[in-house]
């Protein structure tokens, strides 16, 4: 028997102290999880065989490295952020052959600051505050310093979180992941800039996680676009370049008319990424007035090992047609179009593969969009808007969050008043 009472006691003895001791142990095992989690995607970034971290892997959570640093922090505040600077220097003819100059410019386009608090491993906020171009502005200057999003995140589970604020919409390549380092050539992809709007944010709520089978999801319900153009307020509206005028950027948005906004990706194997997301709302949001129906979709895969980089995505937007006749006309007399599309298809290799933490990445660039690919009947579409980009350039990284990048850009459309450019853009993150 007292064999039997001596272990027993102590177990008792000792049991507050055990009580006592369990919230340090579930910290000590979610700081373990936290390092395995970085371990195993720094190995998935080396079986690439590039210092670009494999796709799908940049950041979590549908952001970009610096984006998402807040959710690897241990607690408290997480600061990051990216700067981009940008020279371009434009031919003197267009297309047709008409001697046009054009002066060359060189930007501070965009210096952003990501803050983020972790109040506990379930309850995160983060934010990005942007300056563009400068960050000054008035009326003669375009330069403006905004939130592109603001929002908490309730992480519940692995397959089940719930975000709400101002978020970006899970839509192509570069609008959550924008980060210059993450991409190559020293300007966002056209058809990323047109057809599907960049950088586009809006208020709303939804749910993002990870699913079984190497799926990951985000699927949002926001306030809707406005395609009416409202000057007086800055607002620009619906236009036949783009429909990019629409966003309302969380700014006493109008929100009558809510719209859907989701992704779905599928990486089948390391460095592979397979996907689609959507947007549909009506971007017609007055009362009483006539609905339009914004849809757009892409489609959209990238490839990334052993230092060659391959991606593709093709998009289209839908807008109804009874909406786009109701809206007033635009400054440069043409009409959104009732159908647009876009896609382009990219490819570069790191020949220092394997050397280090440097990268040197030549690549190339086939874009084909029309933003008036269908206009309401007796609409004459602005053939300037069909437009063919092809780039070739080379993007150096002497570390992987710095990027140094040149490019020439041949633009031509169906006006023949295209014109080609070059361009050096230098990019970092932290």
């Amino acid at each position: 028997m007292k064999f039997l009472l001596t272990p027993l006691m102590c177990a008792l003895l000792a049991a507050p102290a055990f009580a006592q001791e369990k919230p340090d142990t579930d910290k000590r095992i979610a700081d373990l999880e936290r390092r395995l989690d970085a371990m195993s995607r720094e190995l998935e970034s080396q079986k690439t065989g590039s210092v670009v971290p494999p796709a799908g892997e940049e950041g979590r959570f549908g952001l970009g490295a610096a984006a998402s640093k807040v959710y690897a922090a241990p607690a408290g505040l997480s600061i990051g952020g990216y700067g981009e600077f940008l020279y371009q220097n434009f031919d003197s003819k267009l297309q047709n052959g008409t001697k046009a100059p054009r002066e060359a410019n060189l930007d501070a386009l965009r210096l952003v600051l990501y803050t983020g608090y972790k109040f506990t491993d379930r309850i995160v906020f983060n934010s990005e505050l942007e300056f563009e171009h400068g960050g000054y502005s008035d009326e003669s200057t375009g330069g403006e310093v905004k939130v592109e999003f603001a929002y908490l995140d309730f992480l519940v589970d692995k397959a089940f979180n719930v975000r709400a604020g101002m978020m970006l919409l899970p839509v192509g390549f570069i609008n959550e992941m924008h980060e210059p380092p993450a991409f190559l050539g020293s300007q966002r992809p056209l058809v990323e800039r047109r057809i599907i709007p960049s950088t586009w944010h809006e208020n709303g709520v939804g749910l993002h996680g990870e699913l079984p089978g190497n799926l990951s999801y985000r699927l949002y319900l926001v306030n809707g676009m406005d395609a009416n153009p409202d000057p007086g307020n800055g607002h620009e509206g619906f236009t036949a370049e783009s429909i990019k005028g629409g966003r309302q950027f969380g700014k006493e948005a109008k929100a009558n008319s809510l719209a859907w906004t989701g992704r779905l990706d599928w990486a089948p194997i390391p460095g592979t990424t397979l996907g689609f997301s959507f947007y549909r709302g009506n971007s017609n949001p007055t009362d009483g007035a006539e609905s339009l129906m914004t849809t757009l979709w892409d489609v959209h895969a990238e490839y990334r090992a052993a230092g060659l980089q391959l991606r593709g995505l093709f998009s289209r937007v839908t807008n109804s047609e009874a909406g786009v006749a109701a809206l007033p006309p635009t400054s440069d007399g043409f009409q959104t179009g009732t159908r647009q599309f876009g896609g382009y298809l990219e490819a570069g290799y790191d020949v220092l593969r394997g050397t280090g933490k440097q990268a040197l990445i030549p690549f190339v660039r086939y874009e084909r969009l029309n933003s008036q690919q269908r206009v309401v009947e007796g609409v004459t579409p602005d053939f300037a808007n069909d437009v063919t980009v092809k780039t070739v350039g080379v993007s150096y990284k002497p570390i992987p969050n710095v990027a140094v990048k040149a490019d020439w850009n041949k633009i031509e459309n169906r006006a023949e008043t295209g014109r080609d450019q070059f361009n050096l853009g230098l990019g970092f993150y932290f």
